[in-house]
């Protein structure tokens, strides 16, 4: 400098930063030479210099190269070793600004407030004249809006002067993929349409070639056309992706490989589309690194995406769209905003925590359901997990085995409307179904974990809630009404005619209990098994029948006598092919010629080999009762006790 013709000069620099001359805290971080306030004023007092204007248009590349010499001279005078080109440079200014404004007093700012306090009392008072308001120069230190206004200032210049983070050489903080000719299918060419999070210049590097976009708006798209050339297999960088709100649509450019996904501010990304036909794009894997501020990804439609991807940090994301493509899992954030998920059919895992805000309406598993085979749903309270489940099941069905092994299911209050489906809940406990711990660990439970409330506006079978009872005592089961289970559709066909008052399809138990005489209903009936009578216990009396065309069980092999049942018609068990006979009553009937046929010469169940199955505390009085008169058995001998009847 001591050689120099003439030199710059510093002056009283009351204008650096965020204040203007005026003394207000003004100027925005994005300020350049030629910016105007709204009003149309210039920022800059001396914007209409003839020097400085001379000197932008003759060395435009020159200032360029001296910025970012600047800009590198003051990360190395800001001494930081390790770490982003934000936080080198931020260093500079901490080290030779910031830092000394700590070693004044703050009884100094207040001191000075207090002449800021004293113009405005004289302004109201008409004794003092400024065309700024004294109260908005009053700044106190300034330092929490100047390192705001710094680190965004940082940024900003970075990406006017391609430097650091924005430099073709820096991967550092960058999207960075490998792009094939024939980009989008139609043209050589890829259009990148980048929002940034803040006003800036995005930048993108192909190969070793920036290309920075126009200076745009925050929430403002901006266009950078890459001409491929027949180029194929060129490494393409999104540049300072932390500082972008969104990269655009990829879902037709041919990029291979794995992809890695950063960038803190990013909202949305759309790599996939409904269109099957428009997605072009081929990568293998996706990674997310920081992007926790994402709030829909659309992977559609990618068939070459596969494995797990893992969201577990993005707690703001509200729409995951993945049909189509071949992820296996995919896992969400305990407690997120997730409202929509569509699952492709290759996902086998399910497991979705606090997520009160997802529905069944926008959780798709038609497509996977088939394929799952591990089930975890807590805490979703808009959710019906166990609806889904059944659906998941109903999917499966003719499986062997079933893809289905894994299940828990905790903390929901669903209300069926169908009782066949709530009936599907049984073969859980068939042994083919294990169970999952709250830490997702397999294996713990030797039966899936079902903990929440199921009301039942319709009936249900008592013994899938038995067996639930059995295995989870903390299901809560409002039940409105119990039904028949029978074992025989034809005696059930013919119970549903007569005794069904409400029209369900059903025969509940109080339909049943309201039955006292099965008349003729049961003449000639073409079953081999009658074991569902024992559930008309109001039923007093079986009448007799006169001859083998009109018998009650002529064709059946197995009867059950209700436990009410005092009497036995003539030849109720005279006309019957039956091999087995159980009686559910303690007292035994009384018999009328009921164990003969119409010449009563002799005992028609003995020749079949007949046996019947009484309780064991009564099978003394039933040999008694049964071996008298009138028409006795001839012997006790099939007279069994109950505990050795197997079926």
């Amino acid at each position: 400098m001591a050689k120099s013709k003439w030199k710059f000069r510093q002056d009283d620099l009351d204008t650096i930063l965020t204040v203007i001359n005026q003394g207000l805290m003004k100027k925005p971080y994005h300020v350049e030479y030629h910016d105007t306030y709204e009003d149309g004023t210039p920022v800059w007092n001396g914007e209409k210099s003839v020097l400085w204007n001379l000197m932008e248009q003759a060395y435009p590349e020159e200032r360029a190269q001296m910025m970012r010499r600047m800009l590198a001279k003051m990360e190395e005078l800001g001494g930081v070793q390790k770490g982003t080109h934000q936080q080198k440079l931020f260093a500079f200014f901490e080290k030779y600004y910031f830092s000394v404004i700590d070693n004044f007093s703050s009884m100094l700012y207040n001191e000075d407030g207090k002449m800021y306090e004293k113009m405005k009392l004289a302004m109201l008072q008409g004794t003092y004249t400024n065309d700024t308001d004294p109260l908005g120069q009053s700044l106190g230190d300034g330092k929490s809006p100047e390192v705001a206004w710094v680190k965004k200032r940082i940024q900003y210049l970075m990406s006017k002067y391609s430097f650091g983070d924005y430099d073709a050489k820096t991967a550092e903080g960058a999207i960075t993929v490998r792009t094939s000719a024939q980009a989008d299918a139609t043209t050589n060419s890829i259009v990148l349409r980048l929002t940034p999070a803040m006003k800036l210049y995005p930048t993108i590097a192909y190969g070793t070639t920036i290309m920075r976009g126009a200076r745009t708006d925050a929430g403002k798209p901006c266009e950078i056309v890459v001409d491929i050339n027949g180029t194929s297999d060129q490494q393409l960088s999104v540049k300072s992706a932390d500082y972008l709100l969104d990269i655009g649509d990829w879902s037709s450019y041919v990029i291979n490989g794995a992809l890695s996904i950063i960038g803190k501010r990013l909202k949305r990304l759309k790599l996939g589309d409904e269109n099957e036909e428009k997605v072009k794009i081929l990568i293998a894997s996706l990674t997310l690194g920081n992007t926790t501020s994402l709030e829909d990804i659309d992977v559609q439609n990618i068939s070459t995406l596969g494995g797990s991807l893992d969201m577990r940090s993005n707690f703001r994301l509200r729409k995951f769209l993945a049909g189509g493509s071949s992820l296996t899992e995919a896992h969400f954030a305990d407690g997120g905003a997730l409202e929509e998920v569509d699952y492709p059919a290759s996902t086998s895992y399910v497991e979705l925590k606090n997520l009160d805000k997802l529905t069944n309406e926008k959780c798709n598993t038609e497509a996977c359901a088939p394929n799952v085979m591990s089930y975890f749903v807590s805490g979703c309270d808009n959710l019906q997990p166990v609806k889904k489940l059944i659906d998941i099941m109903d999917a499966q069905v003719g499986q062997v085995p079933h893809a289905l092994r894994y299940v828990r299911c905790v903390g929901f209050n669903e209300t069926f409307t169908d009782g066949r489906a709530f009936d599907k809940l049984s073969q859980l406990v068939d042994g083919t179904y294990q169970g999952i711990d709250a830490e997702g660990q397999y294996g713990n439970d030797p039966y899936p974990v079902l903990d929440g409330t199921i009301n039942l506006t319709t009936g249900a079978y008592r013994d899938t809630y038995d067996a639930l009872m059995t295995h989870y005592p903390k299901l809560k089961l409002n039940i409105a009404k119990w039904w028949i289970r029978f074992e025989d559709p034809e005696v059930k066909r013919i119970c549903v005619e007569n005794w069904d008052k409400d029209g369900d399809g059903e025969l509940s138990m109080e339909e049943a209990a309201a039955v006292s005489s099965i008349g003729t209903i049961f003449y000639n009936i073409k079953t081999d098994n009658l074991s569902d009578l024992k559930h008309l216990k109001s039923i007093k009396s079986l009448p007799s029948i006169w001859s083998a065309s009109r018998s009650y069980f002529y064709n059946t092999k197995r009867i059950d006598i209700p436990e009410n049942v005092t009497s036995l018609g003539r030849y109720v068990l005279g006309f019957n092919l039956a091999t087995v006979v159980v009686f559910h009553g303690k007292t035994p009937p009384s018999h009328e010629w009921t164990f003969s046929n119409t010449t009563g010469t002799y005992d028609t169940c003995t020749p079949n080999g007949c046996k019947f199955y009484v309780p064991d505390e009564s099978l003394e009085v039933y040999k008694k009762a049964f071996t008298s008169n009138p028409s006795p058995l001839s012997g006790t001998s099939i007279i069994r006790p109950m505990s050795e009847y197997h079926e």
